[in-house]
């Protein structure tokens, strides 16, 4: 049997230590982060996140990089959130030697690069917020001729695509993107599309969340509507910056919710888990 010396045991025992600190509190290794001062018709890239947690985005807010470090916090939700920090984009590169990362793995690493890099400090706090209830517009229940119950299992569809995608990191690959809509054509299944007006299907609880935007507040689907429904309104909900439409002869969301799909928003408020900013600042780059 081999002994070893004190000394050697305790230098193990340190790097066997730290590596499992490592793992509890995992980082990114390299990061590389550049303001991007490309015109603003330039869209955002869509971010990618590999199995092993490396992370890139081109033209990102630091505001939607927070919200992927601490989900389900929304910019629009936080307080104590800087306008420069919605307002201004940045290149993100980050580089990872973990050979796969879990899903709360990659949001560690994420809030440890903002403390790092931005002086972050963050904390979630219960906090009174106004909300719309997204309810039906009618006692007798009637729905508007603008929302059909659709015979696809859009609650399905969503739970196999994150299988899909679940099964996918655990075997360390990643998936292929899906494939790039016409966008001449009518809004895939189970996808909502906002051109010049919005169409296209799914729950009304995955509804409820568009209406965000419009609404200038989060929205409850209260409907109690259930199953898939096909949806179709006059007006792009994604476009509208608190309750003004782009055009003034289109309605407004009140309007249009009423009329087209027989629902309407109530004023409400709700306890909500807010991200409260302590303190942030402009990232370092390099």
């Amino acid at each position: 049997m081999v002994k070893m010396r004190p000394a050697l045991t305790a230098l193990l025992l340190a790097a066997a230590s730290a590596a499992l600190v490592a793992q509890d509190k995992p980082e990114f290794d390299v990061v590389s982060i550049k303001k991007n001062t490309q015109p603003i018709t330039v869209p955002t890239a869509r971010p990618v996140q590999r199995p092993d947690g490396r992370f890139s985005m081109q033209r990102v807010p630091i505001a939607t990089l927070i919200s992927r470090a601490y989900p389900p916090a929304v910019p629009i939700d936080m307080v104590g959130l800087p306008e420069w920090s919605i307002r201004e984009y940045y290149d993100v590169n980050a580089t990872s030697r973990l050979p796969s990362a879990t899903t709360d793995q990659q949001q560690a690493m994420l809030r440890a690069m903002l403390a790092d890099r931005c002086k972050l400090v963050a904390h979630f706090e219960k906090r009174e917020q106004p909300v719309y209830d997204l309810v039906l517009a009618r006692s007798d229940g009637k729905l508007g001729p603008n929302l059909q119950p659709s015979d696809v299992d859009c609650e399905a569809k969503a739970a196999a695509a994150r299988a899909a995608a679940e099964a996918a990191r655990a075997a360390g690959t990643i998936p292929p993107p899906p494939p790039i809509p016409d966008f001449n054509g009518p809004a895939p299944v189970c996808s909502f599309r906002m051109t010049n007006g919005t169409e296209g299907s799914g729950t009304i609880e995955s509804f409820a969340r568009l209406l965000r935007t419009a609404a200038g507040r989060l929205v409850i689907d209260k409907t109690g509507l259930k199953g898939s429904y096909s949806i179709s309104l006059p007006i792009n909900i994604m476009s509208m910056r608190g309750l003004q439409t782009p055009d003034d002869s289109a309605p407004s969301i009140f309007t249009a919710l009423q009329e087209q799909l027989g629902l309407k928003l109530e004023s409400s408020h709700a306890m909500r888990e807010t991200l409260v900013i302590d303190h942030i600042e402009r990232p370092t780059e390099n």
